[in-house]
This record gives structure tokens, C-alpha cells and sequence, in this order.
């Protein structure tokens, strides 16, 4: 079960400080109460989590992750695919042209240089990740901009039209976007993307505080960064005019294991 799963890797957390901030303490007790209430009345979170401290710093409550099929799991609008190691969400299209530092933000974040953005919170799709035993990274970068390329496990992102597609079906992620080589727009290629995770800093999440959570422009703050040649320039990334629908429009994104 995923909830072994999860305790199991708790001790790899700690990079992060994320586990010993927020999960052991809050997300725990919601996620295992979610497991003996499946079939009965909606869970409660034990006495003391609603009032944790950390939490409410980011500006969250403590929600429970709830079955919605065998291997299926939901964190607000976030779903855990068990089987195929990806978690999925709503999100819409924010740019149609233009310089690009992101692939994906919350809609509070950097919006003025993202494709996407989203609603769902960063702080649940890092558990989301962590319940799917993906690591990150124990040695992150410097910061934005940072020279080294990012380390962490491989992912591919996935964006499908619609809202709640299924992911099955859709482009990668890097086909709407464009790399300013010798002046000429060229094709990205596939961008090797990494799950990093992201950082406590101070004791704040930095993902949750800045929105980041897909950087092409190397964000330690992010929760995915651009692992191929170029990411340390903010300079050469751009929408691939033409390609991308309409501003507003509903996407769904998968974002899974690289096969």
C-alpha cells in the first residue's frame, strides 16, 4: 500500500526538511485516517493538526488524501496514479508568445513568464511525489540561474486539452516551446526534466511560496527543473507561437516516470 510506501522512504526525506516540517506531523494522521475511514464517513483530522503551526504558515489546511479507485488517489485537485507512478491536475494556458522561465506555476506565482499556470498547490504535489517514492534531490542548486545542471529523478510531462482527461493521449510539454538559437527559433528537442523537489528554507516550503513548480530557467525554488543545455539562460526560451491554443484554455497535466 501506498502508506507503507510512504513510511518507508521517510527517512530519504529529509533533504528537503520537508518531512520533518509538514508530513510526519499533518499529513501523516490525514493520510492514514483516510485509509480506515475509506468506506465509512469522510475522516477527521486527529486533535492538534488543523492547529499545526508550519501548516498554516504556508497558508493551507491539512487536507486528506482519499481513495477514488484501486491505485487512484486524490490531494485536492491533484489524483496519484499508484501503477504508473504520475499524478495529474487541472491547469490552463497563460501565455500564447512571449519569453518563457516556466513551464508551470501556481497562479500566484510568476505568471508574467509561465506557459501554465494552476490552482493546485504546490505543497501537495510534492507529497503527491513523495507517496509515489520519487526523491529529488540531496544536493540542489545554488539558485536561479544557477550554472550546474539540477539533479533528480526523470520525469516527462504530458499536457492533454480539457479538464480531466486522462493523460493517455497529448503532447510533451516541450512542444509549445521554442529555443532561441543564433537568432532563429528552432525546436527544443526533449528536455530532460527532473523531479528535484523543492527546499525549507527559514521554514518555508519555497515552491509553495513562490509558485514555482515546472522551471525551464533554473529555479532551485522549483519543484521540476530543466536538466538539458541552455536551462542556466533566461534568454532563449520561448513560446512556440502557433502552436499553443488560446490563452484560458483548460489543460489537464500528467506529469510521470521517464520510461
Amino acid at each position: 500500500m501506498i502508506g507503507n510506501n510512504l513510511d518507508r522512504r521517510a527517512d530519504g526525506m529529509n533533504r528537503t526538511g520537508l518531512l520533518v516540517l509538514i508530513i510526519f506531523g499533518l499529513i501523516i494522521p490525514l493520510f492514514k485516517s483516510s485509509f480506515v475511514c475509506a468506506q465509512g464517513a469522510p475522516p477527521q483530522p486527529p486533535p492538534g493538526v488543523v492547529e499545526g503551526e508550519d501548516l498554516w504558515r504556508l497558508g493551507l489546511k491539512p487536507q486528506a488524501i482519499e481513495r477514488v479507485s484501486p491505485g487512484v488517489f486524490s490531494l485536492g485537485d491533484i489524483m496519484i496514479h499508484k501503477e504508473t507512478r504520475s499524478v495529474s491536475f487541472p491547469a490552463q494556458v497563460n501565455m500564447d508568445q512571449g519569453l518563457l522561465e516556466y513551464l508551470i506555476v501556481r497562479s500566484s506565482g510568476k505568471v508574467h513568464e509561465s506557459l501554465l499556470r494552476t490552482n493546485i498547490e504546490p505543497y501537495n504535489l510534492q507529497i503527491a511525489f513523495l507517496l509515489l517514492g520519487f526523491e529529488g534531490t540531496d544536493r540542489p542548486i545554488m539558485g536561479q540561474g544557477a550554472p550546474e545542471k539540477p539533479k533528480g529523478d526523470p520525469v516527462e510531462i504530458i499536457i492533454q486539452l480539457g479538464k480531466g482527461a486522462d493523460g493517455t493521449r497529448g503532447i510533451k510539454g516541450e512542444e509549445w516551446v521554442a529555443k532561441k538559437v543564433n537568432d532563429k527559433m528552432v525546436p527544443t528537442g526533449e528536455i530532460d526534466w527532473v523531479f528535484t523537489g523543492s527546499v525549507v528554507v527559514d521554514r518555508q516550503f519555497i515552491a509553495q511560496a513562490g509558485g514555482s513548480i515546472v522551471a525551464i530557467y533554473h529555479d532551485s525554488g522549483a519543484l521540476i527543473d530543466n536538466a538539458s543545455p541552455g536551462g542556466e539562460s533566461d534568454e532563449i526560451w520561448f513560446v512556440k507561437e502557433g502552436t499553443v491554443p488560446p490563452v484560458g484554455t483548460p489543460v489537464t497535466v500528467m506529469i510521470r516516470a521517464r520510461r
